[in-house]
């Protein structure tokens, strides 16, 4: 199983991260909603940004949500620490492997949070993760989310602003060639668009872009302590809403009815999370 890819609860474990804007909402089949809850254990949690009641259906949560408790206080967040000790095994992979990886390149995305904590919208301006085998990461940001990327940053690292008359790729692949890396392999990975793929193949003929698979997925297949006992935090909180939510449905009630005492359920639980 997939666990990055189950997309049925969105639960964020990182709320100053977290911009409510960007979140993706997804809208399931009334099969989906009665299956999906099992799956929703691989989502990350997190203490809710928002307080309240949102997602009450008529006010007062039915009486099945009496036994939904906030879960702020078993809950650890990921450290700065951690996130860079991500990046510490990534570069320790990438010169084990067979064939030595010279960078890698990673997008917005499931991949960049794992390895740097911070959540970004994808969009048609590149922001990337250029990480290099040896010495600091690099980040490829649009010139006028310079500010915003700096204030998200808690590890060392290369900050290379583009302008929106320059080529990020061509600004990316400058980057490695001032540490001196002009040739080689380049791990792509497996979510970056293509469009971004492709221009900075284009912008770097001297390097091999390869999958980063054999890199980032050896990172995020073995799960440390810490992460197993978030899982099994998400897994318990998702149950117990959703417990709650099937001995609360009423005949007549609608798909976007069910939504909100998801809602509603999760952030008793003081958790920001829906279906």
């Amino acid at each position: 199983m997939c666990l990055d890819k189950v997309r049925f609860v969105q639960i964020n474990l990182f709320p100053a991260m977290h911009k409510p804007n960007q979140e993706q909402t997804y809208k399931p089949s009334r099969r989906q909603l009665l299956i999906g809850a099992a799956a929703a254990s691989a989502l990350a949690l997190t203490p809710a940004a928002r307080g309240g009641a949102e997602g009450d259906v008529s006010g007062a949560p039915p009486q099945a949500f009496e036994g939904l408790k906030p879960l702020a206080g078993r809950v650890r967040p990921m450290t700065a620490d951690e996130f860079h000790g991500r990046m510490l095994q990534a570069q320790k992979l990438m010169s084990e492997s067979d064939q030595k990886y010279d960078a890698l390149f990673i997008a917005p995305g499931t991949s960049l949070y794992y390895f740097t904590g911070i959540r970004w919208g994808i969009s048609e301006r590149l922001l990337a993760l250029v990480l290099p085998r040896t010495g600091d990461p690099i980040m490829v940001v649009p010139a006028f989310e310079e500010g915003r990327m700096r204030e998200k940053l808690t590890f060392s690292a290369e900050v290379h602003a583009w302008q929106e008359d320059e080529s990020p790729t061509k600004v990316a692949a400058a980057a490695l060639a001032d540490r001196g890396i002009r040739t080689g392999r380049v791990g792509v990975e497996e979510t970056a668009a293509f469009t971004f793929f492709d221009h900075f193949h284009a912008a770097a003929r001297g390097f091999q872009c390869v999958s980063a698979d054999p890199v980032t997925i050896a990172c995020r297949g073995r799960k440390s302590d810490h992460e197993l006992e978030l899982m099994r935090l998400a897994c318990e909180a998702t149950f117990d809403v959703f417990r709650a939510v099937f001995a609360s449905l009423k005949e007549g009630m609608s798909q976007e009815d069910i939504g909100k005492l998801v809602e509603a359920g999760f952030s008793k639980m003081g958790l920001h999370g829906g279906a």
